[in-house]
Formats: C-alpha cells, structure tokens, sequence
C-alpha cells in the first residue's frame, strides 16, 4: 500500500489466490511488463517504417475514363471520355453518391494497458505452472502497477530520450533489454512518479534489481539514472 507519499514494504496478501506481495515484488512485475511492451514497440516501428505514404496522384484533364453499358444480350457498349469530360458529365451523381456514402471511421489501434499486464504477467505464471491470477485484484494494482506500466506507455519517447542522453556512446539498441527495462520504469518513476517513490528509492532498487542479472549492469544503470535525476527540477 501506499501512505503519506511512501511505498510501505510490509508483506502483504492478494484478494483472490493469496499472492505474496511486497514493493519489490510489484516493481518487479512493472519491469516485465515493460520488457515485453519492448517488443510491441519494435513492432509498433518496423510496421511505421515499411509504410512509406505514397504520393498523391495528380489529376490531369487528358487522363481517360473507360465507361461501360449494358446493351443487351450479354454484349456492353465501352465509351472513353477524358476525366474532365468525365467529372463534367457526372458531377451531380458523384456529389449525390458522396453526400450519401457513409464515413468510415478511422482504424486505430488502440494499446489497452490493463489487458497487456494481464495478458503478459498471466503468460510468465503459466511458464512458472503457477495458477491463475487476476492482477488488477494485487495491492497497490491502481497506485502503481498499472500508473507505472501506462505511464512508461504514454512516455516511452521521453524516457528513451533521457536514457540515450546519459549514456556515454552507447546506442538504445545496444543496450541489455531487461536492463533497458529496469531503467525505463525507474526514469519514470523519477520523472513523472516522484509523489509517489522517492527518486533515492527508484534509483536504489534499479540498481539492485540490475544487479540481479549481472554486477557491472547495476553499475551502468545506476550512470544512467544519476544522470537523469541530474536533469530533474530541484523539488
């Protein structure tokens, strides 16, 4: 739970399948949720950028326009006539089918963060032979599981720019993913979360969580993130 600005990190139990809980433990589940959004967002970009726009085509008075009629018997009557004639002739029709031709509307598509938790947290309990849990159900699921994850979300272009600006020649894809992970919920926790976590706190356990995997990765998240809390207003 969360009290007067501090993450307590008393152990504490889930609603439904008695989940042990701790603020470790949910920073840790933020992180992989975040580690998978990666690949969402790879995707998310290669399709961006196999899809150039094509030029508009330009309407031209000499371009034709091939008409066929019905004249009976199974036989049609082809007429050519050039798009201006074309446009002239039927300029009332072509207004009164597009006044009449219902608007489509515009396909987007739309990133659910609290379908994605559950769907990648759900995913890593089934590797692990773990029952099911419904997340939204944890403690702190509303004060900071899914702010977190939704806020890296919403932010990942600006939190990608703070990390890239505190690396020394290092490129983003160069960079450990679940490193890249750890760094990206913890500068959003600096950046946009600090009512909430203490940035000593966010930068702490980076470092730690870091760590976990190797020794010299906490030493280059623990860089980055000093870094970024460099850049931070005073208050």
């Amino acid at each position: 739970m969360i009290a007067g600005g501090k993450m307590q990190t008393e152990r504490k139990m889930s609603k439904n399948k008695k989940i042990p809980f701790d603020r470790r433990t949910m920073r840790s589940l933020a992180v992989n949720c975040v580690f998978a959004y990666d690949f969402v967002l790879r995707e998310k970009r290669a399709a961006e950028g196999d899809k150039p726009k094509k030029p508009e085509k330009i309407k031209r008075s000499t371009d034709t326009v091939s008409i066929s009629k019905p004249v009976g018997k199974g036989l049609k009557r082809h007429t050519t006539m050039t798009r201006f004639e074309y446009e002239e002739k039927y300029k009332e029709v072509l207004e009164l089918l597009k006044d009449e031709a219902p608007e489509e509307p515009a396909k987007e598509d739309v990133f659910n963060t609290e379908e994605f938790i559950q769907d990648v947290l759900s995913s890593k309990l089934e590797e692990e032979g773990k029952e099911e849990v419904i997340f939204a159900d944890l403690p702190d699921y509303n004060e900071y599981l899914y702010p977190v994850v939704n806020g890296v979300v919403e932010n990942i272009d600006e939190i990608d720019a703070a990390i890239v600006r505190n690396m020394k020649n290092w490129a983003l894809d160069r960079v450990n993913r679940a490193d890249l992970a750890i760094m990206r919920v913890a500068a959003f926790e600096m950046m946009k979360f600090g009512n909430v976590v203490p940035l000593k706190i966010a930068i702490n356990e980076a470092v730690e969580l870091a760590k976990a995997g190797d020794q010299k990765s906490g030493g280059f998240v623990n860089g980055v993130l000093a870094g970024i809390a460099k850049e931070l207003p005073e208050e």
